[in-house]
């Protein structure tokens, strides 16, 4: 009863809140045709939060960076079994982790051919053992 009170005493102006939706539909319409324009693969949209972000960083922003991982598998794919397998506050911390150590891990190997290319091979196994240990106990 008091929101209803309140609503009478306040001005209503159509026009800026017909104005305001206008906008904020052409913001939404505008963002759906610039994401399918550049996420290239139509799957199922991911159901976290974590989830959605490396799709977005896959689909979309990936795509304009230009750059490629040097290893294998790719460091989007990477952080995303991070995150499944070890939930998002570990997934992350390990996926920080090979993003810092990337660069002098190349130096070392394992290498493999990937489509052509020398990738270093850093499986989600070779670095999370020490988690793996911690729950056999």
């Amino acid at each position: 009863m008091a929101i209803f009170q309140f609503l009478q005493k306040v001005e209503f102006n159509s026009a800026f809140f017909a104005s305001t939706l206008l906008r904020i539909y052409l913001f939404l319409a505008m963002l759906s045709l610039i994401l399918g324009l550049f996420w290239k693969n139509f799957d199922l949209p991911p159901t976290t939060p974590q989830g959605f972000g490396i799709a977005f960083y896959q689909h979309v922003l990936g795509h304009l960076d230009g750059r490629a991982c040097p290893a294998y598998p790719v460091c989007s794919a990477y952080a995303r079994e991070a995150i499944q397998t070890h939930g998002a506050l570990v997934g992350s911390w390990l996926m920080i982790d090979r993003l810092i150590h990337e660069t002098s891990d190349l130096s070392l190997g394992p290498w493999i051919n990937w489509k052509g290319e020398k990738r270093l091979y850093d499986p989600l196994k070779r670095n999370d053992f020490w988690l793996e240990k911690e729950h056999e106990h």
